[in-house]
């Protein structure tokens, strides 16, 4: 039976009556007996106050154990609830990383700024006590400030009419001194190009009676009555910025331009095949290289029997490449490096494994971050020795990019260059004594196994960065030359027919093309089809001059990227 706690007032009753005795005073007097009967009075309310006392102390220590046990028991509780609520914020945060974004895949919080300033928060105040400009400070680092001297400018005045005194009315003297104001404005002009062809008769009977009349402008195509700065506008704004063909019709609608859709899918049948010659030159020249990234997305063909297809893109230093074909299998991949030699980076995916052993596997080092990055948010066991695995994978690239600049800064196998590839090497060593050690341990989770299981499989193509600085720790160009065609695949849903599927991986291989090589592809895009308005229907004879690796200095200035467009890549 469970005994019945103990009420302080219930200790006190069942106290032991046995209590240590005062000395009695010995005498046989009668008044000395009185004393005595109140001085045992006193003395026994003397032991039951001590017993009440002690009784008191008693109870108050237990409440104290029941009252720390009690706040031990919260602070375990609130330290439980912290951890699941930190675990519930990283699985959060992972998702928004893994679905929203593709850059930030960050274990550490971001170090502070390097900004010098005062205790106040603010940068120190200039020492000559002038106020700074607006913008950007000369010798200052970051984005420097926008040129605008090759726009065209308005001059317009801005007066006050009746500019006059309040009291008297005498009207103010205007000064010479003006303020400049400046506002970017745009106006889209739209012309409508009118020939007046004149004709011409022969005053002579040397030839008899002849009647010459003046050529016909120059056309894209026959039967063409778009001119090729429009047709520019159309690809640019689809092709490159992504923006669905409909909704640039419905722009140019509003700006006074009513051009159907069917005269717009018309011309673009007719501009494939002028861009076909272009096309394969980017082919040719893009197999020719010995180092490679390659990737792959889906794409929808809605005109053709399967509306899952695959778009693939491969790209060296100079060149860029899109394929689109109905199959993912090692046959595209197969198809376009069969004569070619070289390292290609990419991930993991089996159809690249496949090519022949002239072509060297580099597997990508960010998809191995990943692996770990994932056991980090969703396996709370593994978290410490995810985090570990991290930490090492994040030194790896601080060395690999130290190395690359070395190179890069025109230091390439020299002393600094040496000793830092020495320090990446001794790296690599470390790191993969380390999986090794960790496979032979016993007791390993099973995702654990995995991952390790995964780097010794893939261990030889993991680091073949070693031999070559041109070598890529990672396939992130591919995915970011790929991005372009992404977001236009979610703005139109893909390709309508076949021919078109196609037309978009041309237009896409040149236009990027030609950005990683620093030209303006709007203006190498209107000189291309100004060549084939010479030959209405045809493409030049020599596409060379588009061609960026065949092009010289002289003509690429001719067509300079303006230094405020990122290039891709």
């Amino acid at each position: 039976m469970k005994a019945r706690r103990q009420t302080p007032e219930r200790r006190l009753k069942l106290a032991p009556a046995k209590v240590r005795s005062l000395p009695k005073p010995k005498s046989n007097c009668a008044g000395c007996a009185d004393w005595e009967a109140r001085f045992l009075a006193l003395e026994q309310r003397f032991f039951a106050v001590e017993r009440e006392l002690k009784a008191l102390r008693e109870s108050h220590r237990e409440t104290e154990e029941f009252l720390q046990a009690q706040i031990r028991q919260l602070k375990k509780e609130v330290k439980d609830r912290d951890e699941k609520l930190e675990d519930a914020y990283n699985q959060i945060d992972w998702f928004q990383r893994e679905y929203f974004t593709s850059n930030s895949e960050k274990v550490e919080p971001k170090e502070e700024s390097n900004n010098e300033e005062t205790a106040e928060g603010k940068p120190d105040p200039p020492e000559d006590g002038k106020k700074k400009s607006r913008g950007q400070q000369e010798g200052s680092k970051g984005h420097p400030r926008t040129d605008r001297s090759g726009i065209d400018t308005d001059d317009e005045p801005l007066e006050i009419q009746g500019c006059a005194c309040s009291k008297c009315g005498k009207a103010y003297l205007k000064l010479e001194t003006t303020k400049t104001s400046q506002l970017l404005e745009i106006q889209v002009r739209l012309l409508l190009m009118q020939y007046h062809r004149h004709s011409y008769v022969s005053q002579c009977e040397c030839e008899g009676k002849r009647i010459v009349t003046a050529p016909p402008p120059p056309k894209l195509y026959p039967r063409c009555n778009i001119g090729s700065s429009l047709w520019v506008y159309l690809i640019v704004q689809k092709f490159l910025h992504q923006v669905p063909t409909n909704r640039t019709l419905k722009d140019l609608n509003l700006s006074g331009l009513p051009l159907s859709q069917g005269t717009v899918t018309g011309g673009f049948q007719q501009i494939d095949s002028l861009l076909a010659p272009l096309y394969k030159g980017l082919v040719d020249h893009c197999r020719g290289a010995d180092i490679w990234n390659a990737d792959e997305t889906s794409w929808r063909v809605f005109g053709s029997g399967k509306k899952k297809w695959w778009l693939w893109v491969v790209a060296s230093h100079d060149a860029v490449v899109y394929i689109l074909d109905p199959s993912r299998s090692k046959a595209v991949p197969t198809s376009f490096f069969g004569g070619s030699s070289g390292v290609l980076m990419t991930d993991r995916f089996s159809s690249y494994k496949a090519l022949h052993e002239a072509i060297r596997k580099a597997w990508c080092w960010v998809h191995v971050r990943r692996d770990f990055f994932n056991l980090f948010m969703g396996v709370p066991a593994l978290k410490i020795w995810s985090k570990e695995w991290l930490e090492e994978i994040a030194l790896l690239f601080a060395l690999e990019h130290k190395r690359f600049q070395l190179w890069k800064d025109g230091k390439d196998f020299g002393p600094a260059w040496q000793e830092c590839q020495e320090e990446l090497a001794k790296h690599v060593k470390k790191l993969e004594n380390r999986w090794k050690a960790q496979l032979k341990q016993p007791k390993l989770h099973k995702k654990q196994k995995t991952v390790l299981t995964s780097l010794k499989n893939h261990w030889e193509g993991l680091t073949i960065f070693l031999e070559d600085p041109r070598i890529p720790l990672h396939n992130n160009r591919a995915e970011r030359l790929i991005r372009n065609a992404v977001i236009l695949r979610k703005n139109s849903y893909g390709s309508g027919a076949e021919w078109s599927g196609h037309l978009a991986t041309k237009l896409f291989s040149i236009l990027q093309t030609w950005l990683i090589n620093g030209l303006d592809p709007q203006a190498m895009l209107q000189a291309y089809f100004d060549e084939c308005s010479k030959t209405p229907g045809r493409p030049p004879p020599d596409v060379g001059d588009f061609l960026p690796w065949k092009m010289s200095e002289e003509r690429k200035s001719l067509f300079p990227l303006p230094t405020s467009y990122k290039r891709p890549g």
